[in-house]
C-alpha cells in the first residue's frame, strides 16, 4: 500500500508562478493545490489537510505574512515556506519571527523549490514522530531526560520506520511494553491494530488458540470458530512480551509466520496469510536459552533482527524526579485523588532506591503515598525500606563518642514530635534547624512516625 501524496498549497497572485511550482513539485510525487488570493487559501486550509505551504509575501491587498498570521489564529496553518521578489529586509525577518520554515527570494530555479519543500516535509515529519514519542498518551508514555533514555526513544523512532522485527529486552517492570507502543505509534501501521499479548499469562494448553484461532469443534469447548490474535493485527502489529516462556512447538508456528506470514487455525488444514510486523520481549536472556535448547536458534535470530535494551531504572536515577511528577499526574486522574506536592527530601531518598522493581514498583509506591498521605507527600509518609540506610555511627561498631552522640540526639528529637504530636514543622522550629535539614536527620536516625505517634 503506497503512502499518500504528501499535499502542498501554492498562495501567489501570478498564475505563471503558480503553475511552474506545481510543475516542479508534480514531479517529486506531491499532490499541489493553487490558490490566487487569500479567501481561497484560507477555505482550502479548513475543508482539508495540508502539509506545507508555499506563500507570497506580495498578495495585494491582504499581504502573505497577514494571511499566515490568519491561518494560524484560525488553528489551521501548517509549515509555510515564503516567497517573494521585491520583499524587504524587515519582511524577511517577519517570516522567521512568525515561524516560517524558509524565505527564498525570486526567481528561483525548480531544483530549489522542491528540495526546499521536501527538507520542510521531512523537518514536519521529524517534529510530529518526536511529539508522539514524548507526549502523554498514558500507558504510551516514556519519561526521561537521561542521555541513555533518549538513546533507546531514539532507536525506536528509527526502526519505526521500517518493517524490521525488534527483540525488547529488559529487567520485569523496566518498560518494555512502552517502547513496543512508541515503535508502533510511529510506524505507518499507527492506525491499524496493536495486539499485546502476554506469553506467559496464557496456559500451555490454551496459548496455540489465542494466536493463531481455533475451528469449530477442534477441542472440548470450542463451539464456535474464533480468530487468533495473529488475524486480529493483521496490517498492524503484535507484542509478544515474556516470549521466552512459549512451548517448542509454539515457537515453530512463529518461525512460520516470520519466514512465510502464514497462520494456521486449531483444527484446521486451511493456511491464512497475514500482514503483521511482529515486536517480542523478554527479561530472559535468550542466548542462554538457545545454548540450552529451550529456545530456538533460527526463531531467536528471526526476532533480533534489531535489539533494544531498555535500561532498568537504576541505571537512570536521574529520571526520577521527572518520572515521580509523571506517575503522580496519571495515578491522580487514575484514582481521582488531586496531585499532592512532594517534598524536596523525599525525591533525594527516592533517587537513591536501587528499584529493583523497576518503574512499577516506583509507581506502586507512588500511588501508596497520594492514597495515604496528608496535604502534601513527606519522608514521614516514606515506608522505611525505601529510605537510605542510616549511617553508621547508629548501628554498633562505630566510634563510642559518635554512637552515643547520635543516640543523644535521637531521643531529643523523639521526645520533642511527640510532645508535638508529631508536628514536623514545628518540632523543627523548636529545635532552631530547617524542615529538610530534620527530615534528612529522621531518616539518617532511623526515626518513622511508630516512635513518637501513639
Amino acid at each position: 500500500m503506497s503512502a499518500p501524496k504528501p499535499v502542498v498549497l501554492v498562495v501567489d497572485d501570478e498564475k505563471n508562478i503558480r503553475a511552474a511550482i506545481e510543475i516542479a513539485l508534480d514531479q517529486e510525487g506531491m499532490h499541489v493545490i493553487s490558490a490566487h488570493d487569500v479567501a481561497s487559501a484560507l477555505r482550502t486550509l479548513h475543508e482539508r489537510l495540508v502539509d506545507v505551504m508555499v506563500v507570497d509575501i506580495r498578495l495585494g491587498e491582504v499581504s502573505g505574512l497577514e494571511f499566515f498570521r490568519r491561518a494560524q489564529a484560525d488553528g489551521v496553518a501548517p509549515p509555510a515556506i515564503f516567497i517573494s521578489g521585491h520583499a524587504t529586509l524587515s519582511e524577511a525577518a517577519q517570516t522567521v519571527k512568525l515561524g516560517g520554515f524558509d524565505f527564498l527570494e525570486k526567481p528561483f530555479t525548480a531544483e530549489k523549490i522542491a528540495v526546499t519543500v521536501k527538507r520542510c516535509l521531512e523537518m514536519s515529519s521529524l517534529r510530529e514522530r518526536l511529539r508522539l514519542a514524548s507526549a502523554n498518551h498514558g500507558t504510551t508514555e516514556i519519561v526521561g531526560h537521561s542521555a541513555i533514555i533518549r538513546r533507546v526513544i531514539g532507536d525506536a523512532i528509527k526502526v519505526a520506520l521500517t518493517n524490521a522485527t525488534v527483540l525488547i529486552t529488559g529487567e520485569s517492570g523496566s518498560g518494555k511494553e512502552l517502547v513496543a507502543n512508541c515503535i508502533h505509534a510511529n510506524s505507518a501501521r499507527a492506525q491499524s491494530p496493536f495486539v499485546k499479548v502476554n506469553c506467559s499469562a496464557i496456559s500451555e494448553s490454551l496459548v496455540e488458540s489465542e494466536l493463531f484461532g481455533h475451528e469449530r469443534g477442534a477441542f472440548t469447548g470450542a463451539v464456535a470458530a474464533r480468530k487468533g490474535l495473529f488475524e486480529v493485527a493483521h496490517r498492524g502489529s503484535i507484542f509478544l512480551d515474556e516470549i521466552a516462556d512459549l512451548s517448542p512447538g509454539t515457537q515453530a508456528k512463529i518461525l512460520r509466520v516470520l519466514q512465510n506470514g502464514e497462520i494456521q487455525r486449531v483444527g484446521s488444514e486451511r493456511t491464512t496469510t497475514v500482514d503483521v510486523r511482529v515486536l517480542s520481549g523478554t527479561h530472559k536472556d535468550l542466548k542462554a536459552a538457545v545454548a540450552e535448547g529451550r529456545f530456538r536458534e533460527d526463531l531467536y535470530y528471526r526476532l533480533n533482527v534489531v535489539p533494544i535494551r531498555v535500561p532498568s531504572l537504576r541505571e537512570r536515577k536521574e529520571d526520577i524526579p521527572l518520572l515521580v511528577q509523571s506517575l503522580l499526574k496519571r495515578l491522580g486522574e487514575r484514582n481521582n485523588v488531586r496531585v499532592k506536592p512532594i517534598d524536596d527530601d523525599v525525591l533525594e531518598e527516592l533517587s537513591r532506591h536501587d528499584w529493583p522493581g523497576n518503574v512499577r514498583e516506583l509507581s506502586n509506591l507512588l500511588e501508596r503515598l497520594l492514597v495515604m498521605s496528608g496535604e502534601r507527600i513527606t519522608l514521614l509518609d516514606v515506608p522505611e525500606e525505601f529510605l537510605a540506610a542510616p549511617e553508621a555511627g547508629v548501628h554498633p561498631g562505630a566510634s563510642s563518642l559518635k554512637q552515643y552522640r547520635d543516640r543523644a540526639e535521637r531521643d531529643y528529637i523523639v521526645a520533642t514530635l511527640r510532645r508535638l504530636n508529631g508536628n514536623v514543622s514545628q518540632a523543627a522550629l523548636e529545635l532552631g534547624v530547617g524542615r529538610t535539614y530534620l527530615h534528612k536527620r529522621l531518616a539518617v536516625l532511623a526515626i518513622g512516625k511508630k516512635d513518637f505517634l501513639a
